[in-house]
C-alpha cells in the first residue's frame, strides 16, 4: 500500500496574508505587539517614502526595530519558519516581566507578505546556559512564492554567526511596500498600539519589574509621525500640567490645554521638602470633543482610563508602589470628589477670581483618579526626606510626604480653574452656535406658519439645550453686557418652544413617561407586598417552633419573630406610600385636592420613622375642607414628601420633636407651611438651598444625622441630593407661585411656605 502526505502550495501565504490581515495598520500593529511580546522595552518604526508608496525612483520601506529578547538560529529555524505553530498557545506568558502575549498566533509572518514585497529580518538572542550572543540574518523574496510551487521546497537565504557580545533585539525591514499608506492608516495604527505604550511600571508577581513599553515612530511623512506615542497620548487630552520644585522650595507650574493656551504661575508657598522634584500630569475628560488631538484617541479611551488613570510615583527613575495602580487614591481626589468637594484653596482665590471662576464651586470640575495620566519624579540625595517603607510599598507618612500630596493638589487646583474658564468659552462658542441656528428657523416658522409641525420636534431640542446651558451659565458671575446677550438667547429659545408646542404636546409627553413610571411601581409594590407577607408567615412558624423549646430559649426567638413582625410593619407602611403614588402617577388629571387627605397619607408612609426616633407631628393644621387650585395628584404629593423628609431629617440631626403641617387659604391663594424644631438654619443660606445640587451648605445637617441614624433610614429620607427643595420651588412656581423660608418664633426653629395661586 502507497503512503501520501500533505505538501503545501506556496498559495498560502497569500491566501493567509490577505485574508487574515485586510488592513495596513492591522499588519503592522500585529509587527509591534510582538515586539511587546519578546519583552522589549521599546520599538521604533521607521517610515521610509511609505506615503508615496516608492514613486518617484525612490524605495519605500518600513523598519522595526526592538530591544526584546531577539531569537537565536534555533528559534528562527523552529518557530519563525514553521507556520502555525502553538508557541504563543503554550506559552502564553513573556519569561522576564510576566506580560500576557498579544500578538495573534503567527499573523506577523503573514503581515510581512501583506505589507511588502520583501523581508530582511535580523535577530541577536543570548544563547541559553551560555554568555555568548546568536546573530541571524534572514533574506525573503515573497514573489519567489509563486503560486504552483511548493511552500516547503523555496529556500530563504539565512546567515547566523556567535558574537563574544551583543544586545539582544529585533530588526525587521520591510522594502518595497505594496501600497502606499495614507495619513488615516498611520494615525489608525497609533490608536491600535496606544494601550500597550501607556503602560508604565507593572509588577508581576515571579518576574523582573516591567518598565513599560516605548513606542517610538520616526515617520516624519506624517503629522504627529515623530515622537514617543505615550508623550503623544498625553498631549491629546484637554491639557497637560507640567511642574518642577526648585532648591529654595519654590514650585513653578506651566501647562498648555484646549483654548486656554500656555499660561505659567508660581504657588505661592514654599515646599522646602520637595526639592528636585518635577511632576507631569495629563487630563483625559471622558468627553473627546474636548481633545486638543483626536486623532490620537478614540476607541479604547475607557479601557485606557480604567486601567492606566492615575498619578505614579518614581524614585530614581523606579516605581514606588502602590501609588497610581487603579483603585489607589494616594492623593485623596475621589474621596474628595465623592464628598462633593467645591471650594479652592484661600492662596488660589485670586486665580479663580481673575478667570470669573466662583471661588466657592470651581473644584466640583476636579477630575477623578482615572482621568488623570501622570507621574511624579523624586531623586534621592543625601539626608533626603522621603523613606521608602522596608518591604518597598510605599513612602512612611511623614512631613515630607504630606507636603508631596498638598504640593501636587494644589498644583491640580490651578489646572482646574482653568479647565472651569475652559467650560465657559466652549460654552459660549456652543451656545453661540445654537443661537444661528434658533433664529434662522424661528424666520422660517415667522415666514411659513404651516410647517410649524415640521420643524418643530428636532427644534424643541435644541431650544431646550439652549435654555439649560444658559441656566447654568446664569450662576457664574457676568458682566451686565454678558447677562443682557444671555436674557436674549433665552428668548429666542423660548419663542422657539412658544411656536413650536403647545401645552398638549407637553401633556403628551408628560403623560408617557409617567404611565410607563406608574406601571413598574405597580410591579415593584405588588412583588414588595409578597415578600412582606412572608415575613409575616416566617414569624407564624417561629412561634410555633418556640413552644417546643425549653424556656429559657424562648425570649431569643420571640425577640426574632417581633423583629421580623416589626420589618413586616415597615415594608408595609412604605409600600402603602408607594402605592399610593403608583395611582397618583398614573392619574394625570389636573384636580382639586383635599390637602388635609393628602398629608395624612403620606405621613402614614413615614410612621415607622417617626415613631422610631420618637417624633410628634403636632398637629395637622389644615382644614378638611381646604383644596388646592387645579394641580396633578403627584405634585402635590411631591411637595409635601419633600417638605415632610426635609423637616425629620432637621429635627433627627437637632435633637428636636415636634413637627407641624398648617395649611389654609389667603386672598385665593393656598397656603402649605411645615415647621420642624431641629437644626435650624442661617438666613445668609435659605436661598442657596433652593438651588439644584445645594445639599447641607452648612455642614451641619448630614454630620448630625450620621451620628443618629443607620444608613437604611437615610436612604429612606434621601441621601442629601439637593434636589428636594428645588423641585417643591420649581412646582410652585410652575403655577405662578413660590417657596420660601419664613421667620419662626420658638419653639419652632424652621418653617418653609410653599404659596400656589
Amino acid at each position: 500500500m502507497d503512503k501520501l502526505g500533505f505538501t503545501v502550495d506556496s498559495q498560502l501565504l497569500g491566501e493567509l496574508g490577505e485574508r487574515l490581515v485586510t488592513k495596513n495598520y492591522v499588519a503592522l500593529s500585529e509587527l509591534i505587539k510582538n515586539g511587546y511580546d519578546a519583552d522589549a522595552t521599546k520599538i521604533t518604526i521607521r517610515f521610509m517614502n511609505a506615503r508615496k508608496g516608492g514613486t518617484n525612483g525612490k524605495k519605500s520601506e518600513i523598519q522595526l526595530v526592538d530591544d526584546g529578547h531577539g531569537m537565536t538560529f534555533q528559534q528562527v529555524k523552529d518557530y519563525w519558519m514553521r507556520i502555525a505553530t502553538p508557541y504563543k498557545i503554550r506559552e502564553p506568558i513573556s519569561p522576564i516581566f510576566g506580560r500576557k502575549k498579544t500578538g495573534n498566533k503567527g499573523i506577523g509572518r503573514f503581515a510581512c507578505r501583506r505589507l511588502a514585497k520583501r523581508l530582511i529580518l535580523e535577530t541577536t538572542a543570548k544563547i541559553p546556559d551560555s554568555k555568548e550572543f546568536d546573530w541571524t540574518r534572514g533574506e525573503f523574496d515573497w514573489d519567489r512564492f509563486e503560486p504552483g510551487t511548493i511552500l516547503t521546497e523555496i529556500p530563504c537565504d539565512f546567515q547566523t554567526k556567535r558574537l563574544k557580545e551583543g544586545q539582544s533585539g529585533l530588526i525587521l525591514k520591510l522594502i518595497d511596500l505594496i501600497e502606499p499608506w495614507s495619513e488615516a492608516e498611520f494615525n489608525l495604527l497609533r490608536r491600535q498600539v496606544l494601550l500597550l505604550s501607556v503602560v508604565k511600571g507593572i509588577r508581576r508577581k515571579g518576574f523582573r519589574e516591567d518598565p513599560g513599553f516605548d513606542i517610538i515612530f520616526e515617520a516624519p511623512e506624517f503629522p504627529k509621525g515623530t515622537g514617543i506615542l505615550v508623550d503623544q497620548f498625553m498631549d491629546a487630552g484637554w491639557g497637560k500640567l507640567d511642574g518642577s520644585v526648585t532648591e529654595e522650595g519654590t514650585v513653578t507650574l506651566k501647562m498648555i490645554a484646549k483654548k486656554i493656551g500656555s499660561p505659567s504661575y508660581k504657588l505661592p508657598e514654599k515646599f522646602d521638602t520637595q526639592k528636585g522634584i518635577r511632576f507631569e500630569i495629563a487630563w483625559i475628560p471622558g468627553k473627546k470633543d474636548y481633545f486638543r488631538d483626536t486623532s490620537t484617541i478614540t476607541k479604547g479611551l475607557a479601557d485606557i482610563t480604567r486601567e492606566q488613570g492615575g498619578v505614579r510615583v518614581y524614585l530614581d527613575g523606579f516605581r514606588i508602589y502602590p501609588y497610581g495602580d487603579p483603585g489607589d487614591d494616594w492623593l485623596n481626589i475621589d474621596k474628595d470628589i465623592a464628598r462633593r468637594w467645591g471650594p479652592v484653596d484661600n492662596i488660589l482665590s485670586p486665580i479663580a477670581l481673575s478667570l470669573g471662576i466662583d471661588p466657592s464651586r470651581a473644584m466640583l470640575n476636579h477630575p477623578q483618579n482615572r482621568h488623570l495620566v501622570g507621574r511624579v519624579y523624586i531623586s534621592s540625595y543625601p539626608k533626603m526626606p522621603f523613606i521608602v517603607k522596608a518591604d518597598r510599598e510605599g513612602f512612611i507618612k511623614n512631613e515630607a510626604y504630606d507636603e508631596l500630596v498638598k504640593c501636587i493638589r494644589l498644583a491640580l487646583q490651578w489646572f482646574v480653574l482653568h479647565y472651569n474658564k475652559f467650560l465657559i468659552l466652549h460654552g459660549k462658542e456652543v451656545l453661540r452656535e445654537a443661537e444661528r441656528e434658533l433664529r434662522m428657523k424661528i424666520g422660517e416658522l415667522r415666514e411659513d406658519r404651516t410647517r410649524t409641525a415640521e420643524i418643530a420636534t428636532p427644534l424643541v431640542e435644541k431650544a431646550v439645550n439652549l435654555l439649560t446651558s444658559e441656566a447654568k451659565r446664569a450662576h457664574e458671575v457676568l458682566p451686565k453686557a454678558e447677562k443682557k446677550k444671555s436674557e436674549e438667547r433665552i428668548e429666542a429659545a423660548a419663542e422657539v418652544i412658544q411656536r413650536t408646542f403647545g401645552q398638549a404636546e407637553i401633556y403628551l409627553n408628560t403623560l408617557r413617561a409617567a404611565a410607563s413610571t406608574g406601571a413598574l411601581m405597580f410591579v415593584f409594590a405588588h412583588e414588595t407586598r409578597v415578600l412582606i407577607s412572608r415575613l409575616d408567615t416566617h414569624a407564624n412558624t417561629l412561634n410555633r417552633i418556640i413552644t417546643k423549646l425549653p424556656k429559657s430559649e424562648r425570649s431569643e426567638f420571640k425577640q426574632f419573630a417581633q423583629s421580623l413582625r416589626d420589618t413586616r410593619d415597615r415594608f408595609d407602611q412604605q409600600v402603602r406610600l408607594f402605592g399610593i403614588l403608583t395611582k397618583k402617577t398614573a392619574d394625570q388629571q389636573k384636580r382639586e385636592i383635599p390637602l388635609k387627605e393628602a398629608c395624612t397619607e403620606i405621613l402614614q408612609g413615614f410612621e415607622y420613622l417617626l415613631s422610631h426616633y420618637s417624633l410628634n407631628i403636632a398637629k395637622v393644621d389644615i382644614p378638611d375642607s381646604l383644596r388646592t387650585g387645579p394641580m396633578l395628584d403627584t405634585e402635590v404629593f411631591s411637595i409635601v414628601i419633600n417638605l415632610v423628609s426635609n423637616a425629620i431629617k432637621a429635627t433627627i440631626a437637632g435633637h428636636g420633636k415636634n413637627i407641624l403641617l398648617q395649611g389654609y387659604k389667603e386672598h385665593g391663594k393656598t397656603i402649605i407651611r411645615v415647621f420642624d424644631d431641629g437644626i435650624g438654619i442661617s438666613k445668609s443660606f435659605r436661598e442657596q438651598v433652593f438651588q439644584p445640587l445645594s445639599a447641607d451648605p452648612e455642614g451641619r445637617l448630614y454630620k448630625g444625622l450620621q451620628q443618629r441614624i443607620p444608613q437604611e433610614d437615610l436612604a429612606a429620607l434621601g441621601l442629601g441630593s439637593g434636589l428636594g427643595l428645588s423641585i417643591v420651588r420649581g412646582i410652585a412656581e410652575s403655577y405662578g407661585g413660590t417657596a420660601h423660608f419664613i421667620d419662626v418664633k420658638p419653639p419652632w426653629k424652621t418653617c418653609v411656605e410653599v404659596v400656589i395661586p
